[in-house]
C-alpha cells in the first residue's frame, strides 16, 4: 500500500468571490504544466464561500515544486481574498516537505489499511 504521492484538501473561506475566481484559471493553468501534477480542483460549497482545493503530487519534490513554481507566485493575491481554514494533508510527506510548510499548521494523517489504483 506503500505510494510516494503526497495528496491533501485545502479549505478556504472566501469572503470576495468576484476577486478569488479570477485567480483559479492562472493556477490551474501554472499547475496543469507541472509533470508531477495529478490532481488540482477547486469544489465551492453551497455557502459560496467554503472552497476545497483537492491536490495530488506523485511525490513530496513534486508537491514542493508546485508551492514555489506555481503557487508561489500567486500566493499573496490569493492569501488576500481566501482564508486558509483547514488543510488536511495524507501519504507519506517527507520531513523537508513538513518543515517548509510548518507555519500553515496542517493536520497529516497516514493510511493504515485499503488501497489505491
Amino acid at each position: 500500500m506503500h505510494s510516494e504521492q503526497v495528496y491533501w484538501v485545502f479549505t478556504v473561506s472566501v469572503d470576495q468571490m468576484d476577486k478569488f475566481k479570477p485567480l483559479i484559471p492562472k493556477l490551474v493553468a501554472a499547475t496543469k504544466k507541472e509533470p508531477g501534477a495529478l490532481q488540482f480542483e477547486f469544489n465551492i460549497g453551497d455557502d459560496q464561500k467554503t472552497v476545497d482545493i483537492f491536490e495530488r503530487y506523485t511525490d513530496s519534490k513534486a508537491a514542493l515544486l508546485h508551492q514555489t513554481e506555481s503557487f508561489a507566485p500567486n500566493s499573496k493575491e490569493f492569501f488576500a481574498v481566501a482564508k486558509l481554514t483547514r488543510w488536511v494533508i495524507y501519504g507519506r510527506p517527507s520531513d523537508e516537505f513538513k518543515k517548509a510548510n510548518a507555519d500553515f499548521h496542517p493536520i497529516y494523517m497516514t493510511a493504515f489499511d485499503g488501497f489505491v489504483r
